[in-house]
């Protein structure tokens, strides 16, 4: 019996590894590989690691991926556990890969995906961005072999329709993370039967999509199937209003974040008629248009003020933001918020923007001092502010969004 590399070791030689390529990961993921072919032992500890979630870097390597898949699963059926055989030829691939982004750099066409499907992969996410071959068909017959998916997201697929959110539903029950941004060509009716449909769903992602409209909102809260909804994006939607925005938090009291883009029909009127959204902790504002769109102060914190549990506040190029003056009437508004990211609307003058970059540096130094004095003398204020004001970057979108 061949042996492992024992787990602490193996931890330390990979982060190394991805330490010196973090940077490139195709090299990473070149160099796994080398790893895998020095011996058994190696193979063994790395194999379940790479193909979990493979990298593509060409056509060839998709193609090559999908070759390995399909002998994969034509040796499991040809050999029986009990014969004694190469090694090599008959370790279950397709058992292992969890996570497959398929995106334009494969260029996959309808015959790879069939082939995919045959294979029976037991994935748990699947990502598709920029497949403008794959068609309704093509990602039915995957779709229908992949009944443990849990996480969806498709991307600027430019030939999917309707019937494929019809067959989503259908076969992928287990489904709680959906995301659709940039497809272009589902209406009306698909969003339909997504709103009939969606009582999985933890997390539902709906960017840059002309056919979704308040009536997908109307119909949610009609069906009550976001009733158990956690995370909802619908950032550049711009047929949506505010009817739409008041309908969707009515109808996920359970959302915990929530993302949406100011235009000529979102403002924060949309929050005005609620009640309180007490298990929102996350907010996320982004500008559709930042000439002629923006927030004020006395719009944000009426806001702000309809979320007594919020944590973690986003404001994208939202309010005109030029120095950090702001900032008490925000906490005061909003005394458990713990987190503020901003990307200010307009600063074009350099030093102004040094300045506010120094600001923030100085008001997080000056509380976390202040915190640090408060809990040495034993002062358990409630109101002890706990703010920490960062610049927005996707770099810490990242971070906070998952």
């Amino acid at each position: 019996m061949v042996k492992l590399i024992p787990s602490e070791i193996l931890h330390r030689i990979l982060s190394n590894i991805h330490y010196e390529y973090k940077d490139n990961i195709e090299k990473y993921y070149k160099t796994l590989y080398s790893c895998m072919l020095v011996n058994k032992t190696w193979f063994l500890s790395l194999f379940k690691l790479v193909y979990t979630k493979p990298y593509f870097k060409s056509k060839n390597s998709f193609i090559r991926f999908i070759e390995t898949m399909y002998h994969s699963i034509e040796n499991e059926q040809k050999y029986s556990n009990n014969e004694v055989t190469d090694f090599f030829k008959i370790k279950n691939y397709h058992d292992y890969v969890k996570y497959l982004y398929i995106s334009s750099i494969c260029y996959p066409s309808n015959d790879d995906i069939y082939t995919l499907s045959d294979v029976y992969l037991k994935l748990d996410t699947l990502e598709l961005e920029g497949c403008r071959n794959i068609t309704d068909s093509s990602l039915y017959s995957l779709l229908k072999n992949l009944p443990n998916l849990s996480t969806l997201k498709l991307i600027s697929n430019d030939n999917l329709l309707d019937p494929t959110l019809q067959n989503i539903l259908i076969y992928n029950k287990k489904l709680t993370k959906l995301c659709i941004k940039r497809q272009s060509r589902f209406t009306k009716f698909g969003f339909n039967i997504l709103a009939k449909n969606c009582f999985g769903l933890k997390e539902l992602q709906l960017s840059h999509i002309v056919g979704l409209t308040d009536n997908f909102f109307i119909d949610v809260v009609k069906y009550n199937s976001i009733k158990n909804l956690e995370k909802l994006d619908i950032k550049y939607c711009n047929s949506v209003t505010n009817k739409g925005i008041q309908q969707a938090l009515l109808g996920a009291p359970n959302l915990k974040k929530f993302s949406f883009t100011i235009s000529n029909t979102i403002n924060s009127d949309a929050f005005f008629k609620l009640k309180t959204c007490k298990n929102l902790t996350h907010l996320e504002i982004d500008n559709v248009d930042y000439d002629n769109y923006e927030l004020n102060t006395f719009e944000l914190v009426r806001i702000v003020k309809k979320l007594p549990n919020l944590k973690i506040l986003t404001l994208i190029a939202s309010v005109r933001i030029g120095s950090i003056r702001f900032l008490p009437i925000l906490i005061e508004a909003c005394p458990s918020l713990e987190k503020l990211y901003i990307l200010p609307l307009a600063l074009y003058n350099k030093k102004k923007y040094e300045n506010l970059i120094n600001d923030l540096e100085n008001y997080n130094n000056r509380n976390m001092n202040m915190n640090m004095n408060m809990n040495m003398n034993m002062n358990n204020n409630n109101n002890n502010n706990k703010l920490k004001v960062y610049l927005y970057s996707k770099s810490l979108n990242y971070e906070y969004n998952n």
